[in-house]
């Protein structure tokens, strides 16, 4: 079911970036790729546990870590690029139990994001211009030692700058909020060794990155 929700989320994006191609004189459309690599921020959230050993509320925290980033873009009109983002961050979670002194930090996970959305440009300049949009699809915490993954809708806000340094290629800064819809509902299941805990939680995840990168107009 998650498999089927993860391949059809992006099916549908990658549908969406061709729809709106699809409006426009191919002609007419230039195209952008970007590596982005930079910081990626918070993601902490208030749960409740279902192992018995330790039930009772709690924080589930994704671990501050670095991120990676590629992002195919294509302008569809002269200020507007509609763009794929796809957003890779290794990292490890901790959930901390309510009244416990110790935390548990759990194994590696890999949170991932796949992202479609439309973004306005402004020139500031022949070689700067800013940039701001918004974006839709799908958010994974995949755990690294075989617990279940867990995948949801999201959404996300873009702000950032461009630097042209020569005819192709340029310079990008970018800060992003994302933001998967709620949890609730759900479990996801974390440990070490053997043991585990299935949490459901009763608010979002919010996560904040800012980075930077290189990126080609063709």
């Amino acid at each position: 079911m998650k498999k089927n929700y993860f391949f059809s989320t992006t099916f549908l994006l990658f549908f969406f970036l061709l729809s709106v191609c699809s409006n426009n004189s191919y002609s007419q459309i230039k195209g952008e790729f970007s590596v982005l690599s930079g910081y990626q921020m918070l993601g902490t959230i208030d749960v409740y546990s279902t192992n018995l050993a330790y039930n009772g509320d709690g924080e589930f925290d994704i671990n501050d870590a670095a991120y990676f980033s590629g992002a195919l873009g294509f302008r569809v009109q002269r200020e507007v690029v509609a763009e794929i983002q796809y957003i890779y961050q290794p990292t490890k979670v901790s959930f901390d139990p309510a009244g416990q002194i110790q935390e548990f930090i759990v194994s590696d996970v890999d949170v991932h994001y796949i992202m479609a959305g439309a973004m306005y440009e402004r020139p500031f300049s022949r070689t700067a211009k800013g940039y701001g949009g918004i974006s839709i699809g799908t958010a994974g915490i995949v755990p690294a030692d075989g617990y279940d993954s867990e995948w949801r809708l999201a959404f996300g806000f873009t702000l950032g700058a461009k630097f042209l340094v020569s005819k192709n290629i340029g310079i990008k800064l970018q800060a992003q909020g994302l933001f998967p819809i709620q949890w609730a509902g759900g479990s996801f299941y974390v440990g070490s060794g053997g043991s585990g805990y299935a949490l459901s939680t009763g608010t979002s995840i919010v996560q904040i990155n800012v980075g930077g990168g290189l990126y080609y107009e063709f």
